[in-house]
């Protein structure tokens, strides 16, 4: 259940909305006060998620012998209300993206934290890109498939892929970069594995477009983007330079 709970979480729901649309998944059909001790959540909390839960459209209310009650009517509703989101932000995009244009400068080094900005961090890595172009990466992956969430790891190769932007990494050994040498082919991704490497990383660096990444996977997801063509170039050359080195 809680990787349900976690799954739920990366479409949006915050912790009790999961904990509270589950328990009346299992319920069938329930009240407030079922659905607050099936969630173990505080009635009042479960009084102000459900209204917002009726008006989406997750959750159905009717009345039962004069008593309110609440059922899900079909879970794959889940996906029509991420549609309807998604095409609310496309129509959007357009004249967020005029206003982000008037300003003079944009700033040169940004900060990142956490999962919403990991996900903001490496989304950027696939908008900054046209379609055949490469990302460069040293990365670490010994404790990858513990804190990335499979989820937006599934959808980022997904939407790389789609977009047709090849990756060439420089990895440290471990389990994760051994499966992903496996699938290199359909992942448009080069991988070279150092084994006899004399030291070890575990953060990650990606080099793209006229950008360098770094992010700590232990650290909250702690990142930052330096723009600079001069950083990047410098980088780009430093990567190169190793990876022609592993080839021999």
């Amino acid at each position: 259940m809680k990787t349900l709970e976690n799954s739920l979480g990366y479409i949006g729901f915050k912790p009790k909305e999961a904990e509270i649309y589950l328990a009346l998944l299992e319920l069938g059909e329930a009240s407030i006060i079922q659905i607050a001790k099936k969630a173990g959540i505080k009635r009042t909390t479960v009084y102000n998620i459900i209204p917002d839960f009726v008006n989406r459209g997750l959750i159905t209310a009717a009345v039962r012998k004069k008593r309110k009650v609440y059922f899900i009517e079909d879970p794959r509703y889940l996906a029509t209300d991420l549609k309807e989101k998604e095409s609310a932000i496309d129509k959007l995009m357009p004249e967020l993206l005029a206003i982000q244009n008037i300003l003079p400068s944009k700033p040169r080094i940004t900060f990142y934290e956490g999962i919403g900005g990991m996900k903001e961090l490496y989304q950027d890595t696939l908008n900054s890109l046209k379609v055949g172009d490469k990302i460069l990466s040293y990365t670490g992956l010994s404790d990858f498939s513990k804190l990335m969430p499979q989820e937006y790891n599934e959808y980022y190769i997904k939407e790389r892929v789609k977009k047709k932007i090849r990756i060439k990494i420089i990895a440290s050994p471990s389990p994760t970069a051994e499966e992903w040498q496996k699938t290199a082919a359909p992942e448009l991704r080069e991988i070279r594995i150092v084994h006899d490497m004399p030291f070890r990383f575990d953060a990650d660096t990606e080099i793209y477009a006229n950008k360098v990444a770094l992010i700590s996977y232990r650290e909250n997801f702690l990142g930052v983007i330096i723009e600079s063509k001069e950083i990047s170039q410098m980088q780009r050359s430093a990567f190169e330079l190793m990876w022609n080195l592993l080839s021999k």
